[in-house]
């Protein structure tokens, strides 16, 4: 009983080690956004449960009433916001183990398992910030689990949070709903009445919509800039380019590996079993959704298929010698430094790389302090780099820098630049090499420069 209670030992131990690293790091990436609104929450109230319009992406509300909870239980802090991630990533390991003990995962297995699934670079970093995609991924394991273990009313519970945190959760509804079918051998009747199971959270979710509705005017669309772009559908060349930027999730930051050895696994066995059906099925139903819209398609949607890949990875190194299972966690563990050169994307939110920028940034925000005497005001640069330090860092600093994208750079004294900010344009790249530059910074791969606009005073 000792030997089977000590892989959760460890697991709990990692969950817990994982979160004390993270506790100083800043909201990054989309996580700002998180930021942004659970401090109005904390600081204004929960009003009618609606954000302002610039920050209103539709989204149900319940993942940042969560977090601003924590605020007010240990103090509106990074801290506060990291501790509230524990649960979530223990719940997700944890679940993760009690799935490989339902399939009879030999001991070895389990544990190679508990490796894998640290070691994939888009799940502990996505743990080590404040989202809601890897609360998405812990939920859909615990539901897959309840699924499992003939859970229902559990099931149900779990499926009304699942909806609560994001929109893309019903995403996850459909998929749980599609795998139940399979897990019941494509038994109509059982299919239909594990469904019954999942109009709570539907009923729910059809309530907050309309209810958003009547508050703003809008559904899924909402005619704000910062938002009405990415709601909008594209045409077949968006399609194809959609169809792209999916494939490259499956590749990037050390995925293709689990790609590949999915692939193999299926080759191998020649059939559509439930190991292979637990990824296919997500992965199929997310890039269906995903598919139609000009929203970026990042590699953080993708994480429940990276998880559930496992299952047929772990399946197929058992049967190979030890070394490839070691080759295997090295290319995971180095898809944290496979950064592409600019002016190419990456998906920064991703990889513990973005420990990089926070260093480099907070090099530069006190080199500015005591070196420059440039107006922030005056500095143009991109996301993330235009966020206030208050959005990032919970300070007192409200400060933001001009964004840049998609305008013209002339009349602007400063930039800064960063291969972190996907959003330079590739003439804005272009411009800056005919600037000066002032102040340079670079910690791990990650690269911070401040240029001034040769032409500025002249004008």
């Amino acid at each position: 009983m000792k030997n089977e209670k000590m892989i959760y030992i460890i697991a709990i131990a990692l969950a817990v080690v994982i979160n004390a690293f993270s506790l100083d790091l800043p909201f990054f990436w989309d996580t700002i956004l998180t930021s942004t609104i659970t401090q109005y929450f904390f600081e204004n109230g929960l009003q009618n449960l609606i954000t302002p319009s610039q920050f209103d992406a539709g989204h149900p509300p319940l993942f940042y009433f969560y977090i601003t909870c924590f605020y007010h239980l240990l103090g509106k802090s990074l801290f506060a916001a990291h501790v509230a991630m524990l649960p979530f990533t223990l719940l997700g390991i944890l679940s993760f183990i009690k799935i490989l003990k339902h399939f009879q995962f030999a001991k070895g297995q389990q544990y190679l398992g508990l490796i894998l699934f640290f070691s994939i670079p888009a799940v502990i970093t996505q743990y080590c910030m404040i989202s809601y995609d890897a609360v998405l991924l812990s939920l859909y394991l615990s539901a897959l689990l309840c699924i499992l273990k003939n859970k229902k009313i559990l099931l149900s519970i779990i499926l009304i949070v699942i909806v609560g945190v994001s929109l893309r959760g019903l995403f996850c509804l459909a998929s749980l709903s599609v795998t139940v079918f399979f897990l019941e051998n494509k038994n109509i009747k059982l299919w239909l009445k594990w469904n019954l199971y999942f109009i709570p959270s539907l009923l729910i979710i059809t309530i907050w919509i309309y209810y958003h509705y009547t508050q703003t005017g809008w559904f899924l669309s909402t005619n704000t800039d910062a938002w009405s772009e990415q709601r909008g559908i594209v045409n077949a060349f968006g399609v194809f380019k959609n169809s792209v930027s999916i494939a490259r999730c499956f590749f990037d930051v050390g995925i293709i590996i689990l790609s590949l050895l999915s692939i193999f696994y299926f080759m191998q066995k020649r059939k559509f079993d439930h190991y292979t059906l637990f990824w296919l099925i997500p992965f199929i139903i997310f890039s269906i959704a995903f598919l139609p819209f000009k929203n970026p398609i990042n590699h953080r949607y993708f994480l429940i298929v990276y998880v559930l890949m496992l299952f047929p990875v772990i399946q197929f190194l058992g049967n190979k010698k030890a070394v490839y299972t070691v080759i295997t966690v090295c290319i995971l563990i180095l898809g944290h430094f496979l950064i592409y050169p600019v002016p190419v994307s990456n998906g920064w939110d991703c990889t513990l790389e973005q420990t990089s920028y926070t260093k480099a940034r907070d090099d530069f925000f006190n080199s500015y302090v005591r070196d420059f005497h440039v107006d922030r005001f005056n500095i143009g640069t991109v996301f993330p780099m235009d966020a206030s330090r208050k959005q990032t860092d919970m300070m007192d600093d409200t400060i933001r820098m001009i964004n840049v994208n998609g305008r013209s750079m002339d009349s602007i004294p400063y930039v800064l630049f960063s291969n972190v900010g996907n959003d330079f344009s590739d003439e804005q790249i272009q411009q800056l090499k005919n600037w000066t530059s002032v102040y340079q910074t670079k910690k791990g791969l990650v690269e911070l420069i401040l240029f001034r606009n040769p032409n500025f005073h002249s004008k």
